[in-house]
Formats: structure tokens, sequence, C-alpha cells
């Protein structure tokens, strides 16, 4: 792996999990068992690494995007496997990570934003090939259920919102298999949904 990449990927481990604020070039670079001077050799200064670290993270989302979006079974596969992936992104990040963004490199967080309005195009798609699949229900507006798969996610990103430290996120997960998503399958969804739900069920009591 090159110096670049082994950067970004302990950079990004620490800032997601410890937060941006407490994390220094000097923790980086003894972490990774190099000189400061190296590590600037590489990137200007801190919010140069910040910044990558963040281009980097999204571009891996783009990819586990697009891998879900092809792998899945079907539509409501599909959906489940988006909103579980999402769900997990939230647990496995620091909360102060993008308070840290929303009040220090507002730029940066202005990018994830708008990357994260990109990327919900998928769902528009997704939505007509499930009607079309007899998965999806006829009689919802697209639009307007695509408005509420954005804000769903934009609540998401606002840890002051969403109780994480309350609920757990497989909690979250199936709650919103069990009202939205379900809210909007037809009742060939409703089997799908029961019977990936059961598969879960299945994997879970045998980890236990």
């Amino acid at each position: 792996m090159e110096l670049k990449d082994r950067i970004l990927q302990e950079a990004g481990m620490l800032f997601f999990n410890n937060g941006i604020k407490s994390v220094t070039m000097s923790d980086i670079a003894e972490s990774l068992g190099i000189s400061k001077r190296t590590l600037y050799e590489v990137f200007r200064d801190k919010d140069d690494l910040l910044e990558s670290c963040v281009n980097a993270h999204l571009n891996r989302a783009d990819c586990e995007m697009d891998a879900m979006t092809h792998s899945s079974e079907d539509v409501i596969d599909t959906l489940m496997r988006i909103y579980a992936h999402h769900l997990r992104e939230v647990r496995d990040v620091q909360k102060s990570v993008l308070r840290d963004l929303r009040k220090y490199y507002p730029q940066i967080y202005k990018k994830i934003e708008i990357r994260q309005t990109e990327g919900h195009a998928v769902f528009k798609p997704l939505f007509k090939k499930g009607a079309e699949e007899g998965l999806i229900r006829e009689d919802i507006n697209f639009e307007i259920l695509f408005w509420l798969v954005k804000a769903q996610f934009k609540a998401l990103m606002d840890d002051e919102f969403i109780p994480t430290d309350k609920y757990s996120t497989d909690q979250f997960i199936r709650a919103i298999i069990l009202t939205f998503i379900r809210g909007i399958a037809t009742p060939a969804g409703h089997k799908k949904i029961d019977a990936i739900m059961a598969n879960l069920e299945k994997q879970e009591n045998k980890q236990n």
C-alpha cells in the first residue's frame, strides 16, 4: 500500500473514531510510525488531509452503493441493504465528527450533503423498477416518496435528532423496515420483507 493510502486509512480511522478536533497531525504521524515532516510532505496541513479522507470515504460509499444496487436480488432487498448501510455508518462514526464538520469545516460538510443528495438519485429508478416488479405500490407519488427518503437520510446526519445513544442501530433498521419500506410495498413486497427479516433473525440467533 502506498504511503498516501496508508495515511488516508489511518487518519480516517482516527478522525471517525475519536472526533476531528481531538486528533492532531502529531497523533496521526505517531500512529503511522512516520515523522511529521514526512506527513506534511504528502498533505499540506490537517485541513487538506481531512478533506482527502472525506473524499476517500465518499468514493467508497459510492462504490458500496453501486455494489448493493447491482448485487441485490430485487428492489426490496436493495432498499433494506441501503438503509442498513446508512444506519450502520451513523453507528460507526463518532458523534462529534459531524458536529465538528458542521461547525469548523462547513465547506467539507456542504460537499458531503451535495454528494449525499446526488447519491439519492438512485432511489427514483429503484421505485419505478419496484413498481414494475409488483413489489412497490403504484398509487404513491414517487416525487413525494423521494423527498421523504432524502428527509430521512438528512435526519440521520443530525446526531441530536436521532437518539442513537438510546436505541440501537438494529432497532432503527427494524422500525424503518416495518413502517416506511413495508408501507410502500405491495403484498408481494411484504412477503419479501418477511423472508429477509426471518433470515436476519436466524443469523442473529446463530451469533448469539
